[in-house]
């Protein structure tokens, strides 16, 4: 049978990277997303515009906590889901943190029920590193995730519970990727890489949450891709993999590395650190390289060069710049 994929969250960062994927290797698929503005909508647009013209991808603009897009998709022949879709950001949550559990878990509850009642043959989920709060390092998948340090960790330890009953009651197959701070072209305005890149090279003060010595295990979107790909062709029973680059940097490092390819120093503004914030995170990646075959390719400094060109392009400065615009007016 073939294999046809339902990819959520097909414009966000992730999904738009994944979605330009299936496409390049054939893979049929239909994306889903509503364009919420939690962030630049010209983002989630350029993410999408490649895969309009697509023969092998279609694409729905709706929600997925909207009970009547299921009725549509019922009819596509979808054998796979690879779900991204969800609101993200760990400061965001404790504003708005109703919009955080109804995507993350009612709208998740949603894609699983149509898993169940098609038959899917594998549900590939995308979760995150915050679940992990301030368990010892490094991060392994074998830890209790029971004490969540934001509303978007619980969120998401929310989503992947109700997964693990899906898959004990129902029986539907289900893979939960741990996610550890994806980036990378198509990236969002709201993370450190996108930001820390755009002030840098305006001349902008950014903002130091705490110190310079919190460590990240930022991870490549192109190793997320790869490693989407894996899990989508695993099919069987339930289980967790850590996702990452198994290298934990310094948030000074990162700094450093991003002036380099700029051309700019940073002007430092340090704030007080945020009660949702880790220290630092880093993945025990030994679980997804044995299993899934898993092994990532791009560290920070070759990463860094490529979303720095990204950003530097015509279409993106010029967009983003029209956005900011927008912004400052209203």
């Amino acid at each position: 049978m073939a294999m046809k994929v339902l990819v959520t969250g097909c414009a966000g960062f992730i999904g738009g990277n994944f979605a330009r994927a299936l496409d390049a290797e054939g893979i049929p698929f239909v994306g889903v997303d509503n364009f919420t503005p939690s962030y630049a909508l010209w983002v989630k647009k350029a993410n999408i515009k490649p895969l309009l013209g697509s023969k092998f991808g279609k694409f729905i603009k709706a929600d997925i906590c909207a009970k009547k897009l299921y009725g549509k998709l019922s009819r596509e022949g979808i054998t796979h889901i690879v779900h991204l879709a969800a609101r993200t950001g760990v400061r965001d949550s404790t504003r708005v943190p109703e919009e955080y559990l109804g995507t993350n878990i009612l709208g998740t509850l949603n894609v699983l029920e149509f898993a169940r009642d098609n038959n899917v043959e594998n549900v590939v989920l995308a979760s995150t590193s915050s679940v992990y709060g301030r368990n010892e390092l490094p991060f392994s998948e074998g830890q209790a995730v029971s004490t969540p340090m934001s509303i978007y960790a619980a969120s998401k330890i929310g989503m992947e519970s109700l997964a693990h009953s899906f898959h004990n009651v129902y029986g539907v197959p289900m893979t939960i990727l741990r996610l550890f701070t994806v980036y990378g072209p198509g990236g969002r305005p709201d993370m450190a890489v996108y930001t820390f890149t755009d002030l840098i090279s305006r001349g902008e003060p950014i903002n130091i949450y705490g110190s310079l010595d919190s460590k990240r295990d930022f991870t490549f979107v192109s190793d997320v891709v790869d490693a989407l790909l894996l899990a989508l062709r695993r099919n069987a029973g339930f289980d967790v993999f850590n996702i990452g680059n198994s290298d934990s940097r310094s948030v000074g490092e990162l700094i450093g590395i991003i002036e380099k390819n700029v051309g700019a120093k940073a002007k430092k503004r340090f704030v007080a650190k945020a009660r949702e914030d880790v220290d630092a995170t880093l993945a025990d990646i030994s679980k997804a390289r044995g299993q899934l075959g898993y092994n990532p390719k791009v560290r920070l400094e070759e990463g860094i060069e490529k979303f720095v060109q990204w950003f530097n392009s015509v279409q993106f400065r010029g967009r983003a710049g029209v956005s900011r615009l927008a912004k400052k007016r209203a």
